[in-house]
């Protein structure tokens, strides 16, 4: 069912330049939480860039009646900030995956603002990293919500958890906790299933707080909406990557990835992105994670997008069709 892509935001094509290290993200910015090593960023243009088409990104008029995800570009030149976006139904229901470190919590809300939502109709966590629901306290404090949806896991060893708990139990928000199996639906016509973590294995399998034991529970969903696909895998690594594809096989081909682990190396194995072979990629990193994950996917016909090139990125459906827009583009690849 997938259906030829008419970006908006230019392709690239070219040489990359790689001249800078830069240290990224990795799900935690306090511990026990750990950073991911060093790689190379390709630098972004500096000169001649076209206009930003930030308005465009942010434009709810425009694409009012249709299926979009809003990838928000975290701003921090010296640490990574995680993942924060917004889906927005075609009938106008809101549902924000994940929210960012704590420092950039603001920002999430003043791109709530530009979109003009006051009220969230699910908040979702896809695991308790505080480069994931760090930014939630913040978002929660100045924005109402309807529901909080959440894996079967209480990480009160975290301070950044614990603040949002705090925020949800303040405004007696209703927790949720998922498991595979679990279906709900955001307004009328969009679906999500979830695939990971397996039913009933949680909190007890939890023995640790490694990084990777975290990860590795991270809520797995595929979203439906008419005729096209999603994945949002969260921050699993290869291990768990390979254990869906035997699971799940087939289900796992779709039209739209978020890269796992935002875009980094510990993911999206070969085999992964061959079975999930997306006609379009988000690598959700405001530090560029690994040029090799964005040639792997290209290299299966996907349009790859990062919000550390690109800035903010839309994902537009009308239930056929992928469109993209992105607000500024980024220097050519090889």
């Amino acid at each position: 069912m997938k259906d030829s892509i008419r970006r908006l935001g230019l392709k690239a094509a070219g040489v990359f330049s790689v001249s800078v290290l830069l240290i990224a993200a990795a799900c935690a910015q306090v511990s026990p939480e750990p950073k991911q090593a060093a790689v190379p960023l390709p630098q972004e243009q500096t000169k001649n860039e076209p206009e930003l088409r930030t308005k465009e990104v942010f434009d709810v008029e425009k694409y009012k009646g249709m299926l979009t995800i809003r990838y928000f570009h975290l701003k921090d030149p010296k640490v990574g900030t995680g993942d924060s976006y917004l889906i927005t139904s075609p009938d106008g229901k809101t549902m924000l995956i994940d929210g960012g470190i704590p420092d950039v919590g603001r920002q999430v809300v003043k791109y709530l603002d530009q979109l003009g939502v006051k009220t969230l109709d699910i908040v979702y966590n896809t695991h308790p990293h505080g480069d994931h629901l760090g930014g939630f306290a913040e978002i929660l404090r100045v924005k109402d919500a309807k529901a909080y949806y959440m894996e079967h896991f209480e990480y009160t060893a975290s301070n950044n958890y614990n603040k949002v708990i705090a925020q949800l139990d303040r405004k007696k928000i209703p927790k949720k906790m998922l498991e595979e199996g679990d279906t709900f639906e955001l307004g009328n016509d969009v679906k999500f299933e979830v695939l990971s973590p397996k039913k009933g294995v949680l909190p007890a399998a939890i023995k640790d707080y490694d990084a990777s034991t975290l990860n590795y529970y991270s809520l797995v969903v595929k979203m439906t909406y008419k005729d096209n696909t999603f994945l949002f895998p969260g921050d699993i690594y290869k291990d768990r990557e390979a254990e869906l594809i035997a699971q799940y096989g087939d289900k796992l081909d779709v039209d739209f990835v978020h890269a796992p682990h935002h875009g980094g190396a510990s993911s999206s194995s070969p085999d992964f992105v061959n079975k999930a072979t997306p006609k379009v990629t988000v690598l959700s990193n405001n530090k560029f994670a690994s040029l090799d994950v964005l040639k792997r996917y290209e290299k299966t016909g996907s349009d790859v997008y990062s919000t550390g090139l690109n800035g903010n990125i839309l994902i537009i459906s009308d239930g056929k069709q992928l469109n993209v827009v992105t607000e500024k583009d980024r220097t050519p690849t090889k």
